[in-house]
């Protein structure tokens, strides 16, 4: 066993001399930042200090092999050997870090390995993995001295505020040192806008290109916990169809546990001269379909229930097996804690569910969610709601407008 501890001028740096003196299999055992030099104290210079070891015995050693499957994997397999300590320790062994590493593109990306996946196949992924978290722990700890650049470090505190998840802060971070050497002389709004540009690319890639309904799609299921907006939000969205794209429009509910939902339905019906059905059972939602056959667009309200508990998914799942071709919506409130919003969306990824709606944004001052679902999820995000006024509060997702609210750039 070999044992070093390295002092440089920066933890990159000294990170790539641990590479060099000790391999690609060397673990970190301690960082922290010390001071040199200096007269009774002062002009001391910061210097960073790592201790590692090795079990490699000295002489020529072969390359690890799971610094060659890393390359197989990594698009840039030709460069790993010879980049900077960035390009190594900042490359996340995730399927999602390429993804976003990449340009915006419309076509679909196809599937690939989950970051689990790619675990189980490598063990030693999980050691360049806690790597990469330490040294950006390190580099956005306060009490380590916030190595982080003015400008970069106030907008990592905007996204925190915010709730975006670390690790989406960290590729965000990540993305910057790559672009970067250096940000020191970089000016505040130069900064701010390269990131707004980065969040806005991850954004994006779940925003489908048009909100309009296909000819061919006969019905719009809308799904979500009790009290998210589901009937509002339906009103909304069948307002747009009668007034503005001239179609005949129906509406089902099967949310008869609550009388105020059913009624809710009826007066937004009778507004807009629609029928309404009220369904309990699948055989009732065949004959419905049948009665409201010559209609062009049917929308469906879903019972409100607790989605953690297999059953309730099972019987939405029945009202949603129907041989209409469909669009499938789940409602989300952005009041909703992310943890929570998380635990749903999970329990969906199986179902048929295809889309997003966030409600209430402005019932909240935090935004972060939408990015976290963006980033972790594969839902196109499709509408925000605004408010309570029919048809007026609800929007496409606008990608730049809402990095800017992260950024605290709008209020």
């Amino acid at each position: 066993m070999k044992t070093k501890k390295i002092v440089a001028d920066s933890m990159p740096l000294a990170l790539k001399m641990v590479r060099q003196q000790l391999g690609d299999n060397a673990i970190i055992v301690n960082t922290k930042a010390i001071k040199t030099g200096g007269v009774f104290g002062f002009f001391a210079k910061q210097k960073f200090e790592v201790t590692a070891y090795s079990m490699e015995k000295e002489g020529a050693r072969e390359e690890p092999k799971f610094s060659v499957e890393l390359k197989a994997r990594s698009e840039n397999n030709n460069q790993m050997s010879s980049e900077s300590s960035n390009s190594v320790f900042h490359k996340k062994p995730q399927e999602l870090y390429n993804y976003y590493s990449q340009p915006t593109v419309v076509t679909e990306k196809p599937a690939t390995p989950t970051p689990q996946s790619l675990e189980k196949e490598n063990p030693f992924l999980d050691e360049l993995t806690s790597m990469r978290k330490m040294m950006m722990t390190f580099m956005m700890n306060d009490h380590q001295g916030n190595t982080l650049p003015p400008g970069l470090a106030k907008c990592v505190n905007s996204l925190k505020k915010q709730g975006v998840d670390e690790e989406i802060i960290e590729y965000i971070v990540s993305c910057m040192l790559k672009r970067h050497e250096s940000m020191i002389e970089m000016a505040e709004d130069v900064i701010e806008k390269e990131i707004i540009t980065i969040v806005k690319e991850i954004i994006e890639k779940r925003v489908p290109r048009s909100n309009m309904v296909n000819e061919s799609t006969r019905m719009i299921n809308v799904i979500g916990p009790t009290g998210v907006g589901k009937t509002t939000t339906i009103a909304k969205l069948a307002t747009e169809q009668v007034l503005k794209q001239k179609r005949r429009v129906a509406m089902i509910t099967t949310d008869v546990y609550r009388i105020a939902a059913v009624e809710q339905l009826k007066t937004y019906a009778g507004i807009l001269n629609v029928p309404l059905e009220v369904v309990r059972t699948k055989d009732e939602l065949e004959k419905a379909l049948t009665k409201l056959t010559h209609y062009d667009l049917i929308y469906m309200d879903t019972t409100g229930r607790n989605y953690k508990e297999v059953k309730y998914r099972e019987s939405i799942n029945e009202f949603l097996n129907h041989p209409l071709e469909s669009d499938n919506y789940l409602v989300l409130s952005l009041t909703t804690k992310f943890e929570d919003m998380q635990i749903l969306l999970n329990e969906f990824r199986e179902s048929p569910v295809q889309k997003l709606i966030f409600t209430k944004f402005d019932e909240t001052t935090s935004y972060g969610s939408i990015l976290n679902v963006a980033y972790k999820f594969p839902f196109q995000l499709a509408y925000i709601t605004n408010g309570q006024s029919v048809p007026e509060d609800i929007t496409a997702i606008d990608a730049t407008l809402l990095a800017r609210y992260l950024l605290g750039k709008e209020k």
